[in-house]
């Protein structure tokens, strides 16, 4: 199925925002998959399911992760005239609003991958379990998070699967 035609879930979508929230109120300039995880976590759907695997309170005393932004390029505003700012700095990666919020916070090279993998797995709805699915296959990859808390990425998978 073709990316731009993946409809993301409301479920999926409340996810994604909560994460946003979380990367803001940790001051993380972006969101990271340490964010994605505690949203998902909230999810009740997924959440009940990686709770068996993830400790909660663990992954939400990790510091917030220092943020590698190559591959996250920021975008030129050409159109602007000389000395004039941009209304917010654009990026290569998608944003989204914070619950309740006028601000929006955009994904981090590492959750972006996450994203897109999750994508992978979709059928015609894109929902929080692909997410969850797309972070364990990006986390074998690139333990990151899931090595800091000791959970195997299989693990993950395969409470996932067991929905």
């Amino acid at each position: 199925m073709e990316f731009e035609r993946l409809h993301l879930s409301d479920a999926l979508l409340a996810v994604m925002r909560s994460a946003a929230g979380k990367a803001i109120r940790s001051h993380e300039p972006f969101v990271t998959p340490r964010a994605l995880l505690l949203a998902l976590l909230e999810d009740d759907g997924v959440g009940p399911a990686l709770a068996r695997v993830i400790d909660a309170e663990k992954l939400a005393s990790l510091a917030p992760q220092r943020i590698d932004v190559s591959g996250v390029a920021r975008l030129p505003d050409d159109a602007l005239g000389s000395g004039e700012s941009p209304a917010f700095a654009r990026y290569d990666t998608l944003a989204f609003k914070v619950p309740g919020a006028l601000e929006s916070a955009w994904l981090n090279k590492e959750a972006l991958q996450i994203f897109l993998e999750g994508a992978q797995r979709a059928d015609e709805r894109y929902e929080p379990k692909h997410l969850a699915l797309g972070f364990a296959a990006e986390a074998v990859r690139q333990p990151g998070v899931l090595a800091a808390i000791r959970v195997e990425p299989g693990r993950l998978a395969d409470a996932v699967y067991a929905l």
